[in-house]
């Protein structure tokens, strides 16, 4: 490899780090514009369908531009339909499973569950391969998990019990996004980030729509302006650019790179929890969360590629 082509791969790498960074950093905001947004009396569907329906005409003007014309944003068929499915299920399913836990449990508490999403990419692609994780990656799969059970409070009873539902919500959160995740490995090489995020948030304004008319009065959506404001923030700063961002660290780092960046994002988290919503976790919720964070960090370069020769 020449000095110049050396560099140029060195520049890739970068603006991909810097762009899970930035992704990982929005992000963290999310829990905490949710719980602003919540007290404003608003439910979680229609938040979602407000976020996503100011967030999509968001996407395409920045796709356009991007890709130079909307011409541009043209697929196969079936790149799409695969595309906007990894959108249902990585920004409408797992979006809905996440802000019910994020009404249940405490903003640090549901970020560090969420952040456990490598855990099931890890068991996905097992799975995949019908073989166990080889030593390393099982050992980091076991502490992970031993640092999620203290996160939820498992030494005080109560505590355990106050944040088991929402808990469970936020794992069945992070397994739906680990399905996301890969998929958009998969699609977002071949797609292009524009294209990727374009059809993605095209899947999550669908369901969350769907779901808002099945199960919301219509009424609902007469949030009121601090919410509103609130909402259009997070579909800015929690959707707009980590969609983009993240699609494109993804294609630039992988995904396993990316995860393990990422671990920026519920650092960021607590931080922000103790200092806008005076949070606070006791003890060993802390030491399961460093457990959690630093297992995930173990794993670096060894979680799996979905296109990967087996």
């Amino acid at each position: 490899m020449t000095d110049t082509s050396e560099t140029a791969a060195r520049r890739r790498e970068l603006v991909g780090i810097l762009c899970v960074v930035i992704s990982a950093l929005a992000l963290a905001l999310k829990g905490i514009l949710a719980k602003y947004i919540f007290a404003e009396g608003v439910d979680v569907a229609t938040l979602l369908v407000i976020r996503y329906a100011l967030a999509l005409p968001m996407i395409a003007a920045v796709a356009v531009y991007i890709t130079g014309s909307p011409g541009a944003l043209k697929m196969a068929p079936c790149d799409f339909a695969l595309a906007v499915l990894a959108g249902v299920l990585g920004y409408y399913l797992a979006g809905v499973l996440d802000f019910t836990a994020l009404a249940m449990i405490d903003v640090s508490v549901e970020r560090v569950l969420l952040f456990s999403f490598p855990i099931f990419v890890l068991l996905l692609d097992s799975l995949r391969r019908r073989r166990l994780p080889p030593r390393r990656q099982f050992l980091a799969l076991i502490l992970a998990e031993a640092g999620i059970v203290l996160v939820m409070g498992v030494a005080d009873i109560d505590l355990f019990l106050a944040n088991l539902e929402g808990g469970l919500w936020a794992i069945a959160s992070a397994f739906v996004f680990a399905v996301y995740y890969m998929m958009n490995q998969a699609l977002g090489p071949r797609l292009g980030s524009a294209r990727m995020a374009m059809s993605a948030i095209v899947g999550a304004t669908l369901g969350t729509g769907l779901h808002f008319l099945i199960t919301t009065p219509l009424g609902n959506l007469a949030t009121g302006w601090p919410a509103f404001g609130w909402i259009a923030v997070m579909a800015l700063f929690c959707s707009v650019i980590p969609f983009l961002l993240i699609t494109e660290g993804i294609r630039r780092v992988g995904a396993s790179r990316s995860a393990l960046i990422s671990t920026v994002g519920p650092v960021a988290t607590l931080v922000l929890a103790w200092l806008l919503l005076e949070e606070t976790m006791a003890w060993e919720q802390l030491a399961g969360a460093a457990l959690v964070i630093l297992s995930i960090m173990a794993l670096e370069g060894r979680l799996p590629r979905w296109n990967r020769k087996s």
